[in-house]
């Protein structure tokens, strides 16, 4: 009960802070992105055991004046012995994008900077299982949609086209070793990370 406590004060705050940052930038840099195309595909950075696959794509859209994101991912946990015994997907369409100019990881003691964020309510797909596994130091109980899409999630990609990170109070901007990443998942609870394969955008200098 404690940890769900914690989890919806950490919601909260989070999406503060992202309409609080998102909205004065969609109203200065829109006409400046026409379509950001992105792939993440390889073992997870977060679950042991578990591959993901991100595929997002932002677009300016003319109609409305905004940037629209949508997700697609697809996170799969195998034990041991290499049998896979749970699987994650869900998927996002046309929903809110941001940009966080900052964002501190407790767990790698760093701050990320330039983060773009696409969050909405999308469809969600889980293999029938309940399944708890070791994510970040915590022991987590994963969704089970009882292997049916269920829409009443509130999914999440975070981006970072090219791993920049701060150290501190120190200005100096550092490149993570591996590159660019992507998150995605049910925001609030674990999602899978891994490195991107594909970066691609189409900008207005």
């Amino acid at each position: 009960m404690k940890l769900k406590v914690i989890t919806v004060l950490i919601m909260s705050l989070f999406l503060v802070s992202i309409i609080a940052v998102g909205t004065s930038v969609k109203a200065a840099k829109p006409n400046r992105i026409l379509m950001i195309d992105i792939m993440a595909k390889g073992d997870d950075l977060d679950i042991p055991g578990a591959t993901t696959h991100v595929k997002g794509r932002i677009e300016f859209d003319e109609v409305s004046g905004v940037l629209l994101g949508q997700v697609e991912f697809h996170i799969k946990i195998y034990d041991g012995s290499g049998e896979k015994i749970y699987s994650m997907k869900g998927k996002l369409k046309n929903a809110m994008v941001m940009i966080l100019p900052f964002w501190y990881c407790e767990v790698r003691e760093l701050t990320w900077i330039n983060l773009w964020v696409v969050m909405g309510e999308g469809k969600l797909k889980t293999t029938d299982t309940d399944l708890e596994i070791l994510y970040r130091n915590q022991i987590i109980t994963l969704p089970n949609t009882g292997g049916y899409y269920v829409t009443t999630y509130t999914l999440a990609m975070l981006v970072s086209h090219y791993g920049e990170y701060v150290l501190g109070d120190d200005p100096e901007v550092f490149i993570w070793e591996q590159g660019g990443w992507a998150y995605a998942g049910l925001y609030g609870m674990p999602g899978g990370v891994t490195y991107l394969t594909k970066y691609m955008d189409k900008s207005v200098p």
